[in-house]
């Protein structure tokens, strides 16, 4: 039975409980994806989508992928395609349920460099032995994290130094269709989440915080709006432009689920149910673009997710995308399986709290966790300092917060592998990710196991 965390209202207290997946059901609305069979998009499919009276949201060429607005009649037209793969309703991969507390500033001492990782930043003092990793290596802007999330705060003291620029995939009206701040605009990289600013400021941070990689470079691919939902498509399209651009790793603090088995879903509007079986769209996209950043030797970090599940446990997972989306008319019969966590060539990272125990809200699973790293925890809520156990890092603006969450320890293991980059050369995935197992502190059973993995990630060991 999953745990609740009951919060009380406060000035300084937010939580994120985002879904890990949603379909807008509203008929004029739905969005759907089409995967073409190569990476070309077909004019003639969006002629067809047009004439039938469906809009285009966004067309994807490097992984020939589209995206629709339309009746969902059109499914059945377009699969008859020789050009289509498949096309399904879009399944929009979220961030993490993340828990969030405001910094409440009257506590630091200065505003002197470092003076918050001093006093606060026990995740990242974890990971570089108390800094002392920091005289092995600290990166550099030859080595480049492309970090897709939801931004970046790009003028926030601590972050600025390293960034060098972005790309946005979120649409004129955002993903919704809804949102008037949404232009298009290609160059619009700006947080309006924090969620994108926590974790570059993990990575990369260098001012009063302090990342596990303080001088290493990076970019922001934003794939969420303030909402926080996205396509597979458009996150595969960014992980294909980070590696075009020559980004080193790829750190993607995200997740969502997929089927193997019968996959249905039903109209809201006209009743009519639509067998999908394996024919999921988002999953074959995923899968390209995960092989093209190997292929080019860019390491891909992956979150594991914050539904307290056993990945493996198929029926488990099925039980769940059941409970979480049979509402808005889906139903999943067979083997439930995270995107992008579980398709290979990943680095999947499970989280811990400030004692090396598994995160309450972490999932794990044999053979689905690779590492681990610090995320942070909440267990001790309602104490007055229990946020103290949750990891400290930028947010929008110039300001900072305390969050938990997957998404914290994810950038972590993008940063340990920078830093390896950064002293070895790009040796390839395969084999980054074989030095960030092979020195990982083992805090569990001897060898292996379902909750940590190798273990929990050392930037120390990985430089010595």
């Amino acid at each position: 039975m999953k745990k609740v965390l009951v919060l009380a209202l406060s000035l300084f207290l937010v939580l994120f409980s985002l879904p890990v997946q949603a379909t807008n059901t509203n008929a004029s609305n739905t969005m759907f994806t089409v995967a073409f069979t190569g990476d070309h998009v077909s004019p003639d499919v969006i002629n067809q989508i047009e004439q039938a009276g469906g809009t285009i949201v966004a067309t994807y060429e490097k992984v020939g992928a589209l995206q629709f607005r339309g009746p969902s009649s059109l499914m059945k037209s377009l699969k008859g395609i020789k050009s289509v793969q498949a096309v399904s309703p879009s399944f929009m991969l979220q961030l993490p349920k993340t828990s969030m507390v405001e910094f409440n500033d009257t506590q630091a001492v200065s505003t002197e460099d470092a003076d918050l990782y001093e006093m606060y930043q026990w995740d990242i003092k974890q990971v570089t032995n108390d800094g002392a990793s920091y005289d092995l290596e600290t990166g550099n802007h030859n080595v480049v994290v492309g970090i897709i999330d939801s931004g970046v705060s790009s003028t926030h003291p601590d972050l600025q130094a390293n960034f060098l620029g972005g790309r946005n995939y979120v649409p004129a009206g955002g993903f919704s269709g809804t949102d008037p701040t949404e232009t298009g605009d290609e160059t619009d990289y700006e947080d309006r989440n924090g969620h994108g600013s926590h974790v570059a400021g993990t990575i990369a941070g260098n001012g009063r915080i302090l990342g596990v990689a303080p001088n290493v470079g990076y970019k922001a691919y934003r794939v969420f709006g303030a909402e926080g939902g996205s396509p597979t498509a458009a996150i595969a399209a960014a992980m294909i432009d980070a590696v075009d651009d020559g980004v080193d790793v790829i750190s993607m603090s995200l997740g969502g689920f997929a089927m193997m088995g019968q996959y249905t879903w039903t109209d809201p509007v006209t009743g009519e149910t639509f067998k999908l079986g394996n024919d999921v769209a988002d999953r074959a996209i995923y899968k390209r673009a995960v092989k093209y950043a190997n292929d080019h030797g860019v390491t891909v970090v992956v979150a594991a997710g914050n539904d307290e599940l056993n990945a493996t446990k198929k029926k488990e997972v099925t039980d769940f995308m059941n409970a979480q989306y049979g509402p808005e008319g889906y139903k999943f019969v067979g083997a439930g399986f995270g995107v992008p966590s579980s398709v290979p060539g990943v680095i999947t990272v499970s989280a811990t709290g400030p004692d090396y125990s598994l995160a309450s809200y972490s999932n794990y699973g044999a053979g689905f966790i690779d590492v681990t790293a610090p995320g942070g925890d909440y267990q001790r809520y309602p104490e007055a300092d229990y946020h103290l156990d949750m990891n400290l890092s930028a947010y929008i603006g110039t300001g900072y917060v305390w969050m938990a969450g997957t998404s914290m320890a994810t950038p972590k293991v993008s940063a340990v592998a920078a830093l390896i980059i950064a002293k070895h050369g790009n040796i390839g995935p395969v084999k980054v990710a074989q030095m960030i197992e092979k020195t990982a502190i083992d805090i569990g059973p001897n060898g292996k196991d379902i909750y940590f993995g190798k273990g929990i990630v050392n930037a120390y060991n990985a430089l010595r």
